[in-house]
This record gives structure tokens, sequence and C-alpha cells, in this order.
């Protein structure tokens, strides 16, 4: 339980400081931002398994490089399925992946320090 608080509020850091980088980006409110960080960590726990599965080929290929592009599908599927999110176009969605994952390998290298 702990590691998914962990994650959900990386995920929430990474929305709000790609909130900050990008004026394009527009939530309604913090509670909204919480939502989209809660539904991005479900949905990475059980979507994005499937679609790393279905993407391998791809992922092979570019040795790794494709998995930010599979974030960022899961950041735009999230500001869709959201009310109060705007302005996730790909280019964005895909720099703030990239903030994702950063922010998700600290809390993980976090949490095996605290343990």
């Amino acid at each position: 339980m702990r590691k998914f608080i962990f994650i959900v509020f990386a995920n929430f850091l990474a929305l709000y400081t790609a909130s900050l980088l990008f004026p394009s980006i527009q939530w309604e409110s913090l509670w909204v931002m919480g939502e989209a960080a809660l539904l991005l960590t479900l949905l990475n726990w059980f979507l994005r398994p499937l679609l790393m599965l279905i993407a391998l080929p791809l992922n092979i290929i570019s040795l790794g490089l494709f998995v930010p592009v599979i974030n960022a599908w899961m950041i735009m599927l999230t500001s869709s399925l959201l009310q109060g999110a705007q302005g996730m176009g790909f280019w964005i969605a895909l720099a703030t992946a990239v903030l994702v994952i950063v922010l998700n390998a600290a809390a993980k290298k976090l949490d095996r320090n605290i343990v």
C-alpha cells in the first residue's frame, strides 16, 4: 500500500511540475490533478503491461526508446477520461511522460532507502 501511495504522489508531482512548465496544460483544481495521478497510476498498473507486450517488437527495435511513447499514451488517455484536464497534446504528453519516468524512478529509489 505504501508503494502505491508513493507512486501516486510521484505522479501527482510530475503532473504538477508539467503544468508549471507547460502553460497549455490546465487543471480545473488540485483535486482533479490528484484524480489524474490516481487514474494514471491505475492505468500504468493494469493497462500498461498489455501495451508493453503488444509493443514489444517496437521496444526491441528501438532499444526501449518506445517506452516514453507508451507512457505518453497513458497520460493522454488519463487526460481524456477526466473532465477537468485540458491541453494534453502528444508532445506535451511525451515531455510529461519523461517527468513521470524520472520522478517514479526517484520515488522507487527513495522507497528502497527508507525501508
